[in-house]
């Protein structure tokens, strides 16, 4: 993953998707109502949170005790700056990998956006460490861009995409169905289907998208 093109994204203190939650994160809140799956009290965390904005809105959603961690320094600072009175207690914003999480046991893992700008390296070491995150039962909480993604015409290879300026390159990834059951067979995969939406922009047209959601559970 590019830091320096994200931390360059954040820099200007710009919401680059605006300040409500990503439909990954509304997505994920109506199946948990759906299937009536507990939340409060229960501890999570989100990697590659960005500024906050769903971190927040399952703080205040969920009611739960929220880690929410990025490499980007300039993407904590913004999602700091967003805590309230309310939510300060039970929400914690952190300069850190994935890579360098030690902690385990939580009740819930979540990542959107995320896996399709991992590395294939990194994507290897995200699947083998998810489970480690999780307490028993725990569910891992993932959004990412599917193969027949609209925006980027992929086709579930790698591919490279430019960045706003043009000047520098990230890697971008698009994934089949086939491929993600395969990258966490490891869980119980307990729902993966397709999401397809409108993902607004602070500047511009908004992004056509088709997203996979999957939400797998840790064996027990």
């Amino acid at each position: 993953m590019s830091l320096s093109y994200w931390d360059g994204a954040y820099r200007t203190g710009r919401k680059i998707w605006g300040g409500q939650p990503s439909e990954i994160a509304r997505v994920m809140g109506m199946f948990f109502e759906k299937e009536k799956i507990p939340t409060s009290g229960k501890r999570m965390l989100e990697i590659g949170c960005g500024y906050g904005r769903d971190a927040l809105y399952f703080a205040d959603r969920w009611k739960v005790i929220l880690v929410g961690i990025d490499p980007s320094g300039q993407a904590i600072e913004m999602a700091r700056a967003g805590l309230t009175a309310k939510n300060r207690r039970r929400v914690e914003f952190r300069t850190e990998r994935f890579q360098d999480v030690t902690e385990g046991s939580f009740d819930l893992v979540y990542a959107a956006n995320l896996y399709q700008v991992l590395s294939p390296e990194e994507r290897n070491q995200f699947c083998r460490a998810a489970p480690a995150w999780l307490a028993p039962g725990g569910l891992l909480l993932l959004g990412g861009l599917s193969s027949r993604d609209p925006e980027h015409a992929g086709n579930g290879n790698e591919i490279s995409t430019s960045t706003v300026s043009g000047e520098e390159k990230f890697h971008l990834h698009l994934s089949t169905r086939k491929e993600l059951e395969a990258d966490f067979r490891s869980l119980g995969i307990r729902a993966l289907f397709e999401h397809e939406f409108l993902e607004p922009r602070a500047e511009g047209e908004p992004h056509h998208h088709i997203a996979w959601i999957l939400i797998g559970a840790r064996k027990t």
